[in-house]
């Protein structure tokens, strides 16, 4: 994070080491990441890389959304209660040399460094171990880096919109309206992200559209995904910022 504000670095820092302290937190991480990772390492037992492009398309695709199904559910149960759990102790930030919108993106960066360290190195791991080309690694991989910018954004700034400051209980927080909201939005993010890349090389694999077809598919899901991410991420964010300076805490 050394291209961020300074100030944005600490409040990082202090997220980190927040979360180091927590066994609870960091095993969970640990376990469902650590298991999916046990599979992707044993893909090649089950023959799917000696397999058609269909299959190796088909399953890639297919781990690539479960990646984004376990990133969804862990920026709702770890990052969006993170606002809500500073509010009891929001006058000592309050007392800092700091404007309050730099916790909120101190909180994004932190969300959104951590899900793309973990997220890309299980992508790059599946699509390593099917043998899939370059340029679909490449896909893969910019996919996840744009995915996780959009479940930061909406965990972070659905957290500031909604906070429970009477709980602090994170997992209790996370099963709240707030949460649930936070998933359900999170899961539709993720799907119309994913959706439109995989019904193309689905039908591409098929046969049923051509190379330029494809290009061309390719670059209007892009855009999509992009205009998409832009707006789970800023409209959150701000509509969080608002909320956050309006608050007297």
């Amino acid at each position: 994070f050394f291209f961020t504000n300074p100030t944005i670095r600490l409040l990082v820092l202090k997220d980190i080491r927040t979360f180091r302290r927590d066994p609870v937190q960091w095993s969970q991480f640990l376990i469902f990441f650590g298991l999916l990772s046990l599979y992707f390492l044993s893909i090649r037992r089950l023959s799917y890389d000696l397999n058609s492009n269909y299959w190796r398309n088909l399953v890639s695709f297919l781990n690539l959304t479960v990646t984004a199904l376990i990133l969804s559910t862990f920026t709702t149960r770890f990052v969006f209660p993170m606002v809500s759990l500073e509010g009891r102790n929001f006058w000592i930030l309050g007392l800092l040399p700091l404007h309050r919108d730099h916790i909120l993106w101190g909180k994004f960066a932190f969300a959104a460094g951590g899900a793309l360290i973990s997220s890309e190195l299980l992508v790059v791991l599946s699509d390593t171990m099917l043998r899939l080309d370059w340029s679909m690694i490449l896909l893969h991989t910019l996919i996840v880096l744009i995915l996780c910018m959009g479940l930061a954004g909406i965990s972070v700034g659905l957290g500031a919109c909604l906070p429970n400051l009477r709980q602090d209980d994170p997992s209790k927080i996370a099963a709240g309206f707030g949460g649930t909201l936070n998933l359900v939005l999170s899961l539709a993010y993720m799907a119309a992200s994913i959706l439109p890349f995989g019904v193309l090389y689905h039908y591409h694999t098929l046969g049923r559209i051509g190379t330029s077809t494809l290009n061309a598919g390719t670059a209007a899901a892009s855009a999509w995904l992009i205009v998409i991410t832009l707006a789970a991420t800023l409209l959150p964010l701000m509509a969080g910022r608002r909320r956050l300076m309006g608050r007297d805490y």
